[in-house]
């Protein structure tokens, strides 16, 4: 079993009213693409967050830890589910708009900076504690991982068509 925070304060207060008022507005928001899609991008981007803070967040590298402890507590897994509103919020945008060539280059910089801004608010409200990571590194990874994002959205996307199509003929 996971332990509870040692001091329930200010980044767990974060962490859930983040979860809280990210998923709420989904509730709002037109269906664009089915649920199964959703999900599947919940999956994904909980993946990518697990990878890399397992990668980089532990020894040897160790650059930064997550909450208050340095050993993995339960509000670490909900920290994972943070972020997945607003990568919904991201593929909704961009399928409704549909970025393409340079528009798409400055969609991808434009949810990385917004990724940075986030993080350092969830530094600030010490989230996350840095020791070696630093907002640049967060800035260059988050452009790889919008790029996978987004891409990943539209191949299932497409995928999810194609399969479709197939299957209203029959």
């Amino acid at each position: 079993m996971l332990p509870l925070p040692v001091q329930f304060d200010q980044n767990e207060w974060f962490i859930i009213l983040n979860c809280v008022l990210g998923y709420f507005w989904l509730l709002f928001v037109p269906k664009r693409y089915p649920h199964v899609i959703s999900v599947l991008v919940i999956l994904f981007t909980v993946t990518v967050a697990t990878i890399m803070d397992h990668t980089i967040a532990t020894p040897p590298l160790d650059l930064y830890d997550i909450n208050d402890l340095k050993k993995y507590e339960l509000t670490d897994v909900i920290t994972y589910f943070m972020y997945t509103p607003y990568a919904l919020l991201s593929v909704y945008l961009y399928d409704k708009f549909n970025p393409n060539g340079l528009y798409f280059t400055v969609y991808v910089i434009m949810w990385s900076l917004l990724s940075v801004g986030f993080e350092w608010l969830a530094v600030i409200l010490n989230v996350f504690t840095f020791h070696g990571w630093t907002m640049l590194n967060s800035f260059s990874f988050y452009l790889f991982a919008t790029t996978l994002h987004l891409k990943f959205f539209q191949f299932i996307l497409r995928y999810f068509r194609k399969t479709s199509k197939a299957h209203s003929f029959r």
